[in-house]
């Protein structure tokens, strides 16, 4: 039993030194003085920002929830600019795939391990730290005195601030302790002024994010409304359009995080995303915020609109989450979102690829959408074949007595398919599954194509260039039939193994 005790607490101890690493500051060397970074709630780190700008999935996977970045970085101000030296983490998606790998110590790595890479200027060959141009916005350091002596230094006795465009270090305004109490109590100081402009700043830009990450976006889908969920590596839908950079939004970036953040309101019809409308939220409380609405013509020009006033959002792709639900009061009195349905959604410039629903579809919406641009015989009698993983993607509709099938069975299928291979190069030496959805109407035409297989990256991409080649398929369809033998519109799937660029296997139900 005591020996039980002891390695308990040997472990404690172990989990708790490396929660207590894991929490642990990025730091910042300036003439040969060394600082640590705070990252406030809900900011993103100058590293997450890289991520957030390019669009790139972080690989970092943090595994104790004080702190979500998963990673500490080595910074170094040099002639004005703010340069990544290394990256230090634990957890982490290798180069080779997608599988986490634990080291068990401390990884440092210099930033073009993660691919880490300056976003304006070309990276000089042969140098491992980067320039952090993608970065804009204020840090707050903390002196870190490396002896007795550096702690007596007027640094040690408050907090450095640096205002930072494009990487590089516009102001670096020294606060000390006495003087952020007096800025607190609203001290009337010319000195104080300049000190007051940085903390103002700060506050504007931490404003900013809070708004990003408490607010969602409203979504209208035929007769419903609901909320997109908040994406971690990501400010909002619309700012996307600006590459998730704040002062791409306005000439003025300080201006415009005071101004407030700017959220879309979305329309899903037929197979498009559409905006209808942008609004900008300010208020510092992050419940509740004053809503302005913006000239949405002046915004988009000079893209033309929709003939209702609406813009296809061609820069939006990936895979998104719409909750729908009602806004209520909880207990104290906050605003408190219960969803009763959910619809995922992978989306590529725009256009709808695949929308499902759970717990149960929206019926009379999601046949519609089924049926956007393909004609079906009867929208309120579409059946399908038994799959679970179509019946994820598409919804669930009742079985018919027969499923489609292809003329000539599937032997003359498969030679169509080995003699259209995937020609792209990538998919040379690769081996992977492909499952495409369709429905064939009941005069025996296919239409309505989706990819329901899982695969992101290359693999997604991939899938969409099967399918592209499934469009081209000679139409040979035998409709499916009811249990009177009357030929019905009916979802079908078509499944692959590509191996090394060759459609083999190819099948249905």
């Amino acid at each position: 039993m005591k020996r039980c005790i002891i390695i308990f607490l040997c472990v404690l101890s172990f989990s708790i030194s490396h929660a207590q690493k894991d929490q642990d500051s990025d730091t910042l060397a300036i003439n040969g003085l060394n600082y640590t970074v705070t990252v406030d709630r809900n900011v993103p780190s100058v590293v997450s920002v890289w991520f957030q700008r390019t669009g790139k999935p972080s690989p970092f996977n943090f595994w104790s929830s004080s702190n979500s970045r998963g990673h500490i970085a080595k910074f170094e101000v040099l002639d004005n600019s703010l340069y990544l030296l290394s990256v230090e983490a634990k957890r982490y998606r290798t180069r080779m795939g997608n599988l986490w790998t634990e080291s068990g110590i401390d990884t440092v790595v210099s930033p073009d391990y993660f691919y880490i890479k300056p976003i304006y200027e070309e990276q000089p060959i042969g140098q491992d730290y980067v320039v952090c141009d993608w970065f804009s916005g204020v840090l707050e350091l903390t002196f870190l005195p490396a002896d007795k002596k550096q702690q007596r230094l007027d640094e040690a006795k408050g907090h450095r601030y640096l205002l930072i465009t494009d990487g590089r270090v516009e102001k670096s305004v020294f606060v000390s302790n006495e003087d952020r109490n007096s800025i607190d109590k609203g001290v009337d100081n010319h000195r104080l002024k300049p000190l007051y402009e940085i903390l103002s700043v700060r506050k504007q830009s931490m404003d900013f994010y809070n708004r990003c990450a408490y607010d969602r976006e409203r979504v209208l889908f035929g007769t419903h409304e609901g909320l997109f969920e908040h994406r971690a590596n990501s400010l909002t839908l619309f700012t996307q359009r600006y590459g998730n950079d704040p002062k791409m939004w306005d000439s003025d970036w300080i201006d415009a995080i005071g101004k407030g953040a700017p959220f879309g309101t979305w329309l899903i019809r037929n197979d498009s995303l559409l905006l209808v409308s942008v609004n900008l939220h300010k208020g510092e409380d992050p419940y509740r915020y004053d809503s302005v609405a913006q000239n949405l013509f002046e915004i988009m020009a000079p893209e033309l609109p929709y003939l209702d006033g609406t813009f296809l959002a061609d820069w939006i792709s990936g895979d998104y989450v719409v909750h729908y639900g009602l806004w209520q009061s909880n207990s104290f009195g906050l605003p408190d979102y219960t969803v009763s349905k959910t619809q995922k959604l992978r989306i590529k410039n725009g256009v709808i690829l695949s929308s499902s629903f759970s717990p149960s579809s929206f019926d009379e919406d999601s046949m519609a959408l089924a049926a956007s641009h393909f004609p079906i015989c009867n929208e309120s009698s579409v059946y399908s074949v038994d799959d679970r993983q179509l019946a994820e993607t598409v919804g669930n509709f009742r079985k018919p007595k027969a499923n489609p099938a292809y003329k000539g069975e599937k032997g003359s299928l498969r030679t169509w398919f080995l003699n259209h291979p995937l020609t792209d190069q990538r998919a040379q030496d690769r081996l992977f599954r492909v499952r495409i959805a369709f429905i064939v109407n009941c005069k025996g035409e296919a239409g309505n194509w989706q990819v329901i297989s899982k695969g992101k990256g290359e693999l997604f991409e991939f899938a969409n260039m099967v399918m592209e080649i499934v469009k081209k398929l000679p139409q040979r369809w035998t409709p499916a039939t009811d249990k009177k033998g009357n030929p019905v519109d009916c979802w079908q799937i078509l499944e692959f193994t590509v191996s090394n660029g060759s459609l083999t296997n190819a099948n249905y139900k």
